[in-house]
């Protein structure tokens, strides 16, 4: 008798990355990057952004990271996790950082067949900004 494989056990807690390129001039406008299809129902337990070089934060120009739910046909808007990178917020080069998660429990919660992506918005003139990755700690349901 074969074993289930280990993305088929409700209640285990697995972890994704989602990567995202540099933007060598200050970012022009929102980029959705990283996307990935839940594979079965899961809730949104923790997300990670790293940088390959530090990020300074700044609050006139500067980015938010996300990580978005686009639902199943792409036009969703609930963002699961944010993080303005605002003066005093920085990213440390190859150090993960923490991207704080929506109070609303029912933000976390995700579809099977929705897409999730990493997001980088624009604020202001935007920034430059280091490749990185998202990183998603997440439980199936």
């Amino acid at each position: 008798m074969g074993r289930h494989p280990a993305s088929c056990i409700p209640g285990m807690t697995y972890t994704r990355l989602a990567g995202s390129g540099a933007v060598a001039a200050p970012l022009g406008a929102t980029v959705n990057n990283g996307r990935f299809v839940a594979h079965k129902d899961l809730r949104i337990k923790g997300v990670k952004a790293t940088a390959e070089a530090a990020v300074i934060g700044a609050n006139t120009n500067s980015v938010t990271l996300a990580l978005r739910n686009l639902g199943a046909d792409g036009s969703g808007t609930v963002d699961i996790a944010t993080l303005a990178l605002t003066s005093g917020v920085n990213l440390g080069a190859d150090t993960p950082k923490v991207i704080p998660l929506s109070a609303t429990a029912a933000d976390l919660l995700v579809t099977a067949g929705d897409v999730l992506t990493f997001r980088q918005v624009k604020v202001g003139n935007g920034m430059n900004i280091a490749a990185m990755h998202g990183e998603v700690e997440y439980e199936l349901q």
